[in-house]
C-alpha cells in the first residue's frame, strides 16, 4: 500500500495510494455542487491546460471549510502543471466534501485523500515542477507518495497541503509550491483532522 507523505521525518495521518491529476473542466453552473460519489473520470491536465495556466498566471480560488472560508492565489507563471491539475480537480467538484486528513501543528494541513470521499485512487500522477514559490507559512504544494523510506518523485496526486509555518526543508526536498493563501490565514490554524473543505471554486468562473 501506498501512503502519501510530506516528508520522511514527519509522518502523518495520510491515507493510502493516490495519483495525482486534473480532472475534466466543466462550465456548467453546477459544476460545484457535485457529489463526491458522482465524480466524472480524473485525468491529467492537457497540455493546452498547462499552457493556458501558464499564461493565466495568478488564479483565486475559494475553499469554504467548516472553520471559514480561505483564499487561495495560485500562480501557473511558477508551477503550470500542478495549478491545471488542481483547477481542473476544483471545478470538477473533487474537493467538495473532502476532509483534511492530516494536520501537524506549525507544520502542514492535508487534504485530498479520494479514498476518504469513497472514491477509487486515481489512475495518474503528475511531474514535479522546480517552482521558486518558497514553502514559507500559507504556501499551497502538491503532497508526494513516501515509499519504501524514500519520497518518490512525479508522484504528485489529488493530495495537497498547506503550510502552517515556515518549512525551508521542503524546497530542499523538491516538492511543488503552487501558490499561497491571500486571506483566511487564521482559518487554517483552526483546521482540526476531520474538519470539511464544504466547497471549492475558481472565482473566476463566478
Amino acid at each position: 500500500m501506498r501512503v502519501v507523505f510530506l516528508s520522511m521525518l514527519l509522518i502523518g495521518v495520510s491515507t493510502a495510494s493516490i495519483g495525482c491529476g486534473a480532472t475534466m473542466a466543466d462550465n456548467t453552473s453546477s459544476k460545484e455542487e457535485t457529489s463526491p460519489t458522482e465524480q466524472p473520470e480524473l485525468r491529467a491536465p492537457t497540455a493546452e491546460e498547462v499552457e493556458a495556466a501558464k499564461k493565466a498566471g495568478k488564479v483565486q480560488v475559494l475553499l469554504d471549510t467548516a472553520k471559514g472560508q480561505i483564499t487561495l492565489a495560485l500562480d501557473g507563471a511558477a508551477a503550470p502543471i500542478a495549478v491545471a491539475n488542481f483547477l481542473n480537480l476544483v471545478r470538477t467538484g473533487f474537493y467538495n466534501e473532502m476532509p483534511f486528513h492530516r494536520v501537524e501543528p506549525g507544520f502542514v494541513i492535508q487534504a485530498g485523500d479520494p479514498l476518504l470521499v469513497e472514491r477509487s485512487p486515481v489512475g495518474y500522477t503528475i511531474e514535479d515542477e522546480k517552482s521558486p514559490i518558497k514553502h514559507l507559512r500559507g504556501t499551497i504544494a502538491m503532497a508526494r507518495v513516501y515509499r519504501a523510506g524514500q519520497m518518490v518523485p512525479n508522484s504528485g496526486s489529488t493530495q495537497f497541503y498547506i503550510c502552517l509555518g515556515d518549512a525551508p526543508h521542503l524546497d530542499r526536498m523538491g516538492f511543488t509550491a503552487f501558490g499561497k493563501i491571500t486571506e483566511g490565514m487564521k482559518v487554517i490554524d483552526q483546521i482540526r483532522v476531520g474538519d470539511k473543505i464544504v466547497a471549492a471554486k475558481v472565482v473566476e468562473d463566478s
